[in-house]
């Protein structure tokens, strides 16, 4: 049932959006209306959809640099709707069944879209705010059933144009009163279950902001970072540019990478060109071979095709040569979302058999796994592969903020000492992805889980690396790098981290 609520939410806003250029149309169009009413009406039917499309477009690096001087748009479209609902109101041109939820709805969620276009352009001023941001962002992995919510575009909280004349059929009616009960809904969720939840986590966050890193004399822990999207063609070149550069700037240990089952050997050479300077300076090269449909869920999982996934590695280890190979990212993490819960003796499985195909190509290939869900079938499958007669050569973890959890990394790497200090594995592990929300839960909750994480896996020998997911935005908004080019305040801490570390190895 839960699979159903993210694509549920989806044809919810496709619905409200049609609803809203046809009220909002309509109503423009009554010469009854005072003007001033009538023009909020018309530029709201006008511009909600190139604003959608906008934010849409923002998101990304690819496109954002092309139209990041517009990405205003939304803000104000979310704020004429809320101007258009609480003037209907005043003036009692709507029924207040429905017009007292959808104008409460509608500021609530312009102030969340200020705040969030605030953030964006990174002013810390509205950093106070964030907890009502984080607060709408809960409350949508709530209504979308999954944590990916926090981090992809096509999930938002669409206006609600307010119908200021009669209903002339009941069905208009009763779909109106729907409206007003989704709207309710929405501000429960946000003000109630949301809020709450939301000062907890920011409050865990800050308390480990100023956590120690330890000192590694002997440099044997490396800093790297993912770059490019998850790739099934060859990478586009503002991608290229953008990560290029902030590789040069950042001089990491290790880079990582995610290719999608069915990749072509274009996108292949293509990579591989791309990671030349990369290899050239001797940093290590992680590729990840992740899964589709990880910004817009499908209706129905896909079945884990191990033929296309095991003709994608060899092409991977053949053309690419990485360090280590991870034959399945997340498999109760992203891995779950995308093909279901398998059980872990099929994930096992699959991955002795693709240790197998990857050292039948490249001996000296190390082939990992993540752990990801710190559940009991991530725990089986931690255990098989720490033992030591398991054909896995890496075992890892990803951590990052869950809305689960009252703050989420705390209860994660808890877990993960109980499960080192049981297995006492002599394997050498790694964090294979960490970072922040900062699109969720403000820019600052980004940096300090980045340092929380990086402080947590200093403090274990065992752990020899931690890669930082990632370095822009591509459609998911956990990037070190803006759509609009700017960098975060997590990468100025992940370079001072970086700096220290390289300081004490010296």
């Amino acid at each position: 049932m839960r699979t159903l609520l993210a694509p549920a939410h989806l044809a919810l806003t496709i619905v409200i959006l049609i609803w809203d250029i046809v009220l909002a149309g309509r109503m423009a169009q009554n010469r009854q209306a005072p003007r001033v009413f009538q023009a909020l009406c018309g530029l709201a039917a006008l511009l909600v959809l190139p604003g959608l499309l906008l934010t849409l477009a923002t998101s990304t690096i690819i496109t954002g640099r092309a139209v990041v001087a517009m990405d205003w748009l939304w803000p104000v479209v979310l704020a004429l709707f809320a101007v258009q609902a609480v003037y209907a109101l005043m003036r009692r041109m709507v029924n207040p069944l429905w017009g007292f939820p959808i104008a409460i709805y509608n500021v609530l969620i312009a102030i969340v879209g200020f705040v969030r276009y605030m953030i964006g352009h990174g002013h810390a001023s509205v950093e106070p705010l964030a907890p009502l941001l984080a607060a709408q962002s809960l409350a949508m992995v709530f209504a979308g059933g999954t944590p990916n919510v926090l981090a992809t575009p096509f999930y938002l909280n669409m206006p609600m144009v307010s119908p200021a004349f009669p209903a002339l059929r009941p069905l208009t009616g009763s779909f109106r009163l729907v409206m007003s009960l989704i709207a309710l809904m929405w501000i429960l969720f946000i003000t109630t279950l949301g809020f709450p939840r939301a000062v907890v986590q920011l409050r865990n966050a800050e308390a480990h902001r100023r956590d120690p890193l330890r000192e590694r004399p002997d440099g044997d822990f490396a800093v790297g970072l993912k770059i490019l999207p998850d790739m099934a063609s060859p990478p586009p070149p503002p991608a290229i540019r953008s990560d290029s550069a902030l590789l040069d700037t950042m001089d990491v240990d290790a880079i990582e990478v995610v290719v999608l089952p069915g990749a072509s050997r274009l996108a292949m050479d293509s990579l591989a060109r791309v990671l030349v300077p990369a290899r050239r300076d001797s940093a290590l090269l992680i590729v990840a071979l992740g899964y589709r449909g990880k910004l817009v869920p499908e209706l129905e999982k896909a079945p884990l095709d191990e033929a296309q996934r095991l003709a994608t590695l060899r092409l991977i280890v053949d053309r690419l040569r990485p360090d280590i190979v991870l034959p399945a990212e997340d498999p109760y993490g992203s891995g779950e979302r995308a093909v279901g819960a398998l059980p872990p003796e099929e994930w096992e499985s699959y991955l002795a058999r693709a240790a197998h195909v990857a050292k039948g190509i490249d001996r000296e290939v190390r082939v990992g796994v993540a752990v990801s869900a710190y559940t009991r079938n991530d725990s089986v499958l931690y255990a098989w592969a720490a033992a030591p007669r398991s054909p896995i050569d890496v075992v890892g973890f990803s951590l990052f903020p869950s809305p689960y959890v009252g703050g989420g990394i705390q209860a994660d790497t808890r877990t993960a000492d109980r499960w080192m200090s049981v297995m006492r594995s002599r394997k050498e592990h790694w964090v294979f992805a960490t970072g922040g929300y900062p699109l969720a839960y403000g820019e600052r909750s980004q940096e300090e889980a980045v340092w929380e994480v990086m402080a947590w896996a200093t403090d274990h020998p065992v752990i020899k690396g931690l890669i930082v997911y990632e370095a822009g935005d591509y459609g998911q908004s956990r990037g070190l790098r803006a759509p609009n080019g700017r960098l975060r305040p997590a990468a100025a801490a992940f370079m001072r981290a970086m700096r220290g570390l390289r300081e004490s190895a010296r």
